[in-house]
């Protein structure tokens, strides 16, 4: 079997910039924050926790119950290294 490493993107919250903005809108739990964007507060747990990645539907939800902001407050793009084991023997 083998394994190769590959780079790919992902997109990560910007926690320090959300709680600190969420906060100065009184929002100042996960539920409280998932009610306010209108996504399960499961959904703003697990980012919040960075358990998984926002999806489109959470992005969208952010920026359209705040317009003010742009995508770049409080999400940032990384380039990550992941492993992927395949099935391939050597010949």
């Amino acid at each position: 079997m083998h394994t190769t490493t590959k780079r790919r993107a992902v997109i990560r919250l910007r926690r320090r910039e959300w709680d600190r903005r969420m906060n100065a809108k009184g929002l100042t739990t996960s539920a409280s924050r998932a009610d306010h964007i209108g996504v399960s507060r499961w959904t703003v747990s697990r980012i919040e926790g960075d358990e998984i990645a926002p999806g489109e539907r959470f992005i969208a939800a952010v920026l359209l119950a705040h317009q003010e902001l742009k995508f770049e407050d409080l999400f940032e793009v990384e380039e990550v290294e992941v492993t992927d084991p395949t099935d391939q023997e050597d010949d």
